[in-house]
């Protein structure tokens, strides 16, 4: 299974965005909706009472409006189909590679277990690192005491709260650091794997690693062979 490490939290909101999207669509005219509006305005007005020339033109000035609107949609969609090849071709520079991307996703597989780099702005007096799992249930938190500036390496044992190893699968870190004083400090985390696959999607072109889990080609900050 392929799961986004960058927009797990962020997938918790797609529901409520695909409903505000189908109520969109559901209340646009398009310009054929246009021409059988104006149709039958003409065919049901009162031939006494022609409709105003000054409204006819406005009318139809509407109507050029719209044609030129979706003429300039259907450009910009093959525009980003053509930007979306060529991002696709760019990620295949990547296949075989290890690369290095912003996300807060590792993967348990057996005893192997992906290292996660938390890169802090200041100096921490705590930090505490919450794993969740694919459910979003905490299975475990990790805490530690003054930590530096900059990146650290952190390594997940794979067990629970209760010590005992958890299931394989992708879980994922949310870090929150503190100083001295209790005021919060900047945190981010990055993962690292091997690229073994290139997709496009909505979200731009998608690398796959060999764990399955994935990053999107515009959050990869690193890559070497």
């Amino acid at each position: 299974m392929s799961i986004d490490t960058t927009s797990y939290y962020e997938s918790l909101l797609a529901s409520s965005t695909s409903v505000s999207t189908a109520a969109a669509s559901s209340t646009s005219l398009t310009s054929d909706d246009f021409i059988t509006l104006l149709c039958a305005e003409l065919e049901h007005q009162d031939p006494t009472e022609p409709v105003d020339n000054a409204q006819m033109v406005d009318q139809m000035t509407q109507y050029s409006q719209l044609e030129q609107l979706t003429e300039m949609n259907e450009k910009m969609d093959s525009l980003t189909d053509s930007i979306n090849s060529l991002g696709a071709v760019s990620g295949l520079d990547y296949i075989g590679k290890q690369v290095e991307a912003e996300g807060y996703a590792v993967s348990k597989d057996g005893e192997d277990v992906s290292i996660l780099y938390l890169t802090l702005d200041e100096d921490a007096a705590e930090l505490a690192l919450n794993l969740y799992d694919s459910n979003g249930s905490i299975v475990d938190t990790q805490t530690f005491t003054d930590i530096g500036s900059g990146t650290v390496a952190f390594t997940w044992d794979g067990t629970g709260y209760d010590g005992d190893e958890v299931d394989d699968g992708i879980y994922y870190a949310v870090a929150k650091a503190y100083d001295a004083d209790g005021d919060k400090v900047g945190c981010t985390t990055t993962t690292t794997g091997t690229v073994t696959g290139v997709s496009t999607t909505d979200e731009g072109v998608v690398l796959t690693l060999e764990d399955g889990r994935t990053v999107n080609l515009a959050d990869v900050t690193y890559a070497t062979q």
